[in-house]
């Protein structure tokens, strides 16, 4: 909804500027008759991109008479309405817009602290009730006060297709919509009737109460769900043994994207098991109350199979992604990922715990997937960088690209798995045989040996057989301690083996 100011002037206290005179000085250029003789429809044509734009609309109907009854005759123009509008423009939306469906949103926090608040409200509600039934989207904010009501949503919103719910204050009612073309719910901090919604093809919930049986219900009654995203909502059990109960899957096969962020861990698990969507293209999963190591390798391997199980799509970011520290996991094939915060790993086995949990996440990697990964963003702060990246090496067959990000501690076991052969099973081979450019982040840079190091990366692996050569290396270095002496030595050693080098420090 375009954003307009809450007061914009009237018809009669405006004068046309600059910027409204823009279309009619194009016309008298392109049209050196009268202004008057253009048809409605051309007409039409240079108004269109303003709709909702009611300051420039007002001004433009100053130009002269027959702009204004064009203006005022075209409904399409005056299809936004909100109660932050002045009253006088309020009511000639209403009255302009005729037949056509309206946006309409209604702030109840705009009032606040206004002495005429009820006055103000009740008289929105009643120049609007009345078009109840042309209301095409609405947005609604609740006010934080007990005089809080769920009027908007107790009408009959026979054409509403769009709804947007900000809430402010805890309520006891779940208010049932009748509003059978439905199709986008986006709810922050607020309670619906939730088995009441059918057909949808967008679904936002944000820190609502809603239910993960109540979800399921919505879910199978909305085939065509595009878009479902569930930020912060718990999804508690609601009955009893529902998550051994209900073994039904959920068929969305027009589902493009899924993102479940701060669900309980059993409830994500449970949607990844039984949500089946064949044409997802963006999967962002976010699970941080873990606390057994099994379950964190559970929902891994079920994330699997979103991440890897279907080919990339056309225009899809062709990077894998790993990462993984103390407070958390990440893993990942272009848009679609799997993040695990404060993951239940410690003492001696945490690696092992990591590199399963990846494991997982790659046991349903479609060979396409894997073939069209070319690019490989890999942090791994720990001694298992090593076994990490023989990990990817298995799966990910054509890396021409790793950007990766060392700890200053770990960087040589990152560059020795990458300088010479590694055993696998019975035999010895070069990681990434098609690596071809090189890319390193540090936080600070003290070494004097690292270019060295890399020097003697690049000869090795141009001087080996079965491997292609590095021909870029880009060092970007940030923050923390820089030794001026380490990087000169740095540049020249990248200089001596003949390669196309970038060093970037940022401050």
């Amino acid at each position: 909804m375009p954003t307009t100011e809450a007061e914009p002037p009237t018809p009669n206290s405006l004068s046309v500027n600059r910027e409204t005179r823009a279309p009619l000085d194009l016309l008298h250029h392109f049209h050196p008759s009268p202004i008057h003789s253009l048809p409605p429809e051309v007409l039409h044509l240079v108004f269109l991109p303003f709709v909702g734009e009611y300051s420039r609309l007002l001004h433009l109907r100053l130009v002269c008479k027959y702009w204004a009854e064009v203006i005022d005759s075209t409904a399409e123009l005056w299809k936004v309405i909100s109660n932050k509008f002045h009253p006088g423009l309020q009511a000639m939306i209403i009255r302009n817009s005729g037949n056509h469906l309206l946006d309409v949103e209604y702030d109840q926090t705009w009032w606040k602290s206004d002495p005429e608040e009820e006055d103000k409200m009740a008289a929105f509600a009643w120049l609007i009730e009345s078009a109840a039934s042309r209301w095409q989207a609405l947005i609604y904010r609740q006010a934080d006060d007990s005089r809080s009501d769920t009027w908007p949503l107790s009408l009959p919103l026979h054409n509403l297709e769009r709804i947007k719910i900000n809430g402010l204050a805890r309520s006891d009612q779940h208010p049932t919509l009748d509003a059978p073309k439905l199709s986008s719910v986006h709810v922050s901090r607020y309670s619906l009737d939730w088995r009441s919604l059918s057909g949808l093809r967008a679904l936002n919930l944000e820190s609502t109460d809603s239910t993960l049986d109540e979800l399921t219900v919505i879910l199978h009654a909305s085939p065509d769900l595009q878009d479902l995203s569930l930020q912060q909502t718990l999804l508690e059990d609601g009955t009893e043994g529902f998550l051994n109960s209900s073994l039904k899957k959920i068929r969305l096969p027009r589902l493009c994207s899924l993102d479940i962020s701060g669900a309980r861990a059993l409830s994500t698990l449970f949607l990844l098991s039984r949500i089946e969507a064949p044409g997802l293209r963006m999967f962002w999963v976010d699970v941080d109350d873990l606390t057994d190591a099994a379950d964190c390798t559970q929902i891994c391997e079920a994330a699997g199979r979103y991440i890897g199980a279907l080919p990339l799509l056309n225009n899809q970011d062709v990077q894998a992604q790993i990462r993984f520290n103390r407070s958390e996991m990440l893993f990942g094939c272009g848009s679609r990922t799997i993040m695990i915060q404060n993951p239940p790993w410690t003492g001696a086995n945490g690696a092992q715990a990591k590199l399963a949990c990846i494991a997982a996440a790659m046991k349903h990697l479609d060979s396409r997937t894997c073939e069209e990964i070319t690019d490989l963003y890999v942090s791994c702060p720990d001694d298992a960088s090593g076994e990490c990246l023989r990990l990817v090496h298995s799966r990910f067959p054509r890396i021409v690209q790793i950007v990766g990000q060392p700890d200053l501690g770990t960087t040589d076991t990152f560059l020795q798995h990458l300088s010479s052969p590694s055993q696998l099973g019975s035999a010895e081979e070069w990681l990434f045989p098609k690596l071809a450019k090189l890319q390193l982040y540090f936080s600070g840079f003290t070494d004097t040996d690292m270019g060295s190091r890399l020097a003697e990366l690049v000869k090795r692996r141009k001087e080996a057989e079965g491997t292609g050569e590095i021909t870029e290396v880009s060092i970007i270095i940030s923050f923390g301690v820089i030794n001026g002496s380490a990087l000169e030595i740095l540049k020249q050693s990248l200089a001596g083996v003949q390669i196309q080098f970038d060093i970037e420090v940022v401050v």
